[in-house]
């Protein structure tokens, strides 16, 4: 198993040994994120989707669940807070329920 400098972590550990993402992004995961980092990605996926109560057979599921993870590793920026309030502005809308 290949090692990898982890985008989260910031440690030289293991690679993914598996992948659940195709294309571009699951080549980035690949080269950039550790296994340890990956499997607590996969716990907090499966949080989220409980939680928000998402049906990833719909695209909109599947695309905030995509912006969770990009946030999590560190692909995105984090929720910035409003001025104001100081409210957090989500970086990714949940789907409506229906």
């Amino acid at each position: 198993m290949a090692d990898v400098a982890c985008i989260r972590c910031g440690q030289t550990r293991g690679a993914i040994e598996q992948v659940s993402y195709g294309g571009k992004i699951g080549a980035a995961l690949k080269e950039t994120v550790c296994n340890i980092c990956w499997t607590e990605w996969y716990a907090q996926s499966v949080k989220i989707i409980n939680e928000y109560r998402l049906n990833l057979r719909e695209a909109s599921a599947r695309e905030f669940l995509s912006t969770q993870m990009k946030i999590f590793f560190r692909m995105l920026p984090p929720p910035q807070s409003d001025a104001e309030g100081g409210t957090v502005i989500p970086l990714g809308i949940p789907p409506a329920k229906t």
